[in-house]
């Protein structure tokens, strides 16, 4: 697996992290990197309720609820 790259800028810093990733998930088997979805997923949802956020009303702060 490649390391990952710092780059110039913010935006050049987003696309190695993305090149990183994907070449991360096609190399290891799902159980490794789902796990690892799971807890960052977990740990938002964790945050949000410790401000006293519905899921609804942490989608609408990300601009996701529709």
């Amino acid at each position: 697996m490649k390391n990952l790259k710092p780059g110039k800028n913010n935006w050049e810093d987003r696309m190695n992290f993305i090149k990183y990733w994907a070449d991360y998930v096609k190399n290891n088997p799902d159980e490794v990197w789902s796990r690892q979805q799971n807890i960052l997923i977990n740990s938002q949802i964790k945050n949000a309720r410790y401000f006293g956020m519905s899921g609804k009303e942490y989608l609408n702060l990300k601009g996701e609820l529709r």
